[in-house]
Formats: C-alpha cells, structure tokens, sequence
C-alpha cells in the first residue's frame, strides 16, 4: 500500500466542536455500492466484521505514517 497516494486523496474537513463522533469515536462511513459490495463479500469469506477490518487498517496506516 501506498500511504502516500492515500493522504493526496484525503481532504481535511472541519469539525464542529462537540458531536458525536469527537464524543464516541463514532462516524458514518460512505463507501459507495461496490466497494462495500467487495468489502462486504470479503469479510463475509473470512469471517470477520467489515468494522474490525477497517479499524485494522486505519491503525496500521497511522503506525506506519508515525513511523516516518
């Protein structure tokens, strides 16, 4: 994985104050029908849930721009 090409297609947005993701960790998830199509068909494969896998590979991508 590129983790570099990642962060040119992230975008910065501005956050209220207080709400409820600040509050919980909590956030809506936009993946669009066939990338969750494909997510959800893998994960059913495996059998895990698509959460623990995208919180997996959002640690491992902040690990490892930390790392740099």
């Amino acid at each position: 994985m590129n983790i570099n090409e990642i962060d040119k297609l992230v975008e910065p947005k501005k956050s209220k104050l207080i709400n409820p993701t600040r509050r919980y960790g909590v956030m809506g998830l936009c993946l669009g029908a066939e990338l969750h199509a494909r997510l959800k068909k893998h994960c059913m494969k495996r059998g895990f849930s698509m959460s623990k896998l995208i919180k997996i590979l959002v640690k491992s991508y902040l690990d490892e721009k930390d790392q740099k």
